[in-house]
Formats: structure tokens, C-alpha cells, sequence
């Protein structure tokens, strides 16, 4: 993963850009803007890798909770959140915003 700035990071394999990784801060809360993963790559546990990487960040500042938004109709995504631990925080009209709370220690 390859830091830009202002908490804005790419994701890199074999040379490619293949992810892309947003956070931001609230009070605690580290809030995932945005997450992407290239569709010819999706599946390969990028996506894992950066909701892992995420909640690293999330340690290391000492939030706790690390939350963000996906669409209803994102059931891909929604099924990824749901094994990665994130449960309903609340519902809007066109999406859903979720929440897992960060172990520290």
C-alpha cells in the first residue's frame, strides 16, 4: 500500500494500480470514505487485505470504531463487510452505513 496524502492510499500489485483506500477522522471514528478494488482483480482477497490494513490504522490511532457506507443493492460488498465483522449502525435511503468496533491491544 503506498500512502498519497491526506490519508488517501493506493494499492499496488505486481507494479498495477489495483486499489484505492480513503479514510477519514472523526471523534472516535476512523471512517472509510472509500474503497475500491479494480474489477479484474477482484476476489483475491484485496479487498480483505485493505479493510485489514484499515483496522491496523484504526489500532495505531487509537479509534474505536471503524465505520463506512455502502449501497443496498451492493450485496458483494455488503456480504464482504458482514464476514469482516461490520454490523448495521444505520439505515438511509439508498444505503447502509456500518460499523465494527476496533480490539485494541
Amino acid at each position: 500500500m503506498i500512502f498519497f496524502r491526506n490519508r488517501r492510499f493506493f494499492v499496488k500489485l505486481r507494479g498495477r494500480l489495483v486499489g484505492l483506500l480513503i479514510l477519514s477522522e472523526e471523534t472516535n471514528v476512523l471512517r472509510i470514505s472509500s474503497l475500491a478494488v479494480a474489477p479484474e482483480v477482484r476476489r483475491l482477497g484485496i479487498a480483505s487485505w485493505i479493510l485489514k490494513s484499515a483496522e491496523t490504522m484504526a489500532k495505531g490511532l487509537g479509534e474505536e470504531y471503524l465505520e463506512l457506507s455502502v449501497l443496498k443493492k451492493n450485496f458483494a460488498a455488503r456480504s464482504l463487510y458482514k464476514k469482516y465483522g461490520f454490523s448495521l449502525k444505520e439505515e438511509r435511503k439508498r444505503t447502509l452505513i456500518l460499523a465494527k468496533r476496533v480490539q485494541q491491544g
